[in-house]
């Protein structure tokens, strides 16, 4: 199981991350979210960091369409992104065009899994790297700090699997340590990553190195 550290924007809370040991770390470029960066200054906390060769920058989007993915791809220095939007065609697409990017899709979800959102999963876990399930108001995904019921996800996950074995999952979505002491067994036969966001702020896009540190310090991550 491994972690990432999501809705950085300050310097010292990179190298917090880097220091704990968190395998990815994330930069969100969505404007109605509270952690919301520019890009120049993703590329500035990314140029202005020695990140070791175990922890990977990934930038969150949610492109109006797949020109504004395109044009803030190439501005980037970051080849992993978690796509918020776009059509499972228009990462295909992409994804030709741009063999050496990472693409995870979030998904959406809430109480259940009806045949739409099954639909959905399976696309995007046919042509994409990751899938990152998160919970979901609204049809908006990201920053709620709610939790998807565990049996929802793990519903979720085993319809990815079933579509790319090789799929990289991720569980977002209210991530904190109690949940992690609490469901880890399970959760850990299902996923590949934890997301963690809210859980390790004193508020949104500040966190609390003790806490980053509490989380990646369990001893869970090193005995599975």
């Amino acid at each position: 199981m491994k972690v990432k550290i999501c809705g950085l924007t300050r310097i010292e809370d990179v190298k917090a991350c880097e220091t704990a040991g968190s395998n990815l770390i994330g930069f969100i470029n969505i404007k109605r979210s509270k952690r919301y960066l520019k890009i120049d200054q993703i590329n500035k906390l990314i140029d202005s960091t020695y990140l070791t060769s175990d922890i990977e920058p990934v930038v969150v989007l949610e492109p109006e369409n797949s020109q504004v993915l395109e044009e803030k791809a190439e501005r980037l220095n970051i080849n992993n992104i978690q796509l918020h939007s776009l059509s499972s065609d228009e990462i295909k697409k992409f994804k030709e065009n741009h063999k050496n990017y990472k693409i995870i899709r979030a998904v959406g979800l809430s109480n259940e899994i009806d045949d739409s959102k099954e639909k959905e999963i399976k696309e995007f876990a046919e042509i994409c790297d990751g899938i990152l399930l998160d919970y979901e108001i609204s049809g908006r995904t990201g920053g709620t700090g709610m939790q998807i019921p565990l049996k929802v996800a793990i519903d979720a996950s085993k319809i990815a699997r079933q579509s790319n074995k090789d799929i990289k999952l991720f569980l977002a979505g209210g991530i904190d340590a109690n949940r992690i002491k609490n469901d880890f067994g399970i959760i850990n036969k299902h996923f590949d990553y934890l997301d963690v966001n809210s859980g390790v702020e004193d508020k949104p896009g500040i966190k609390n190195h003790d806490k980053i540190n509490e989380i990646l310090a369990f001893d869970i991550f090193n005995e599975f």
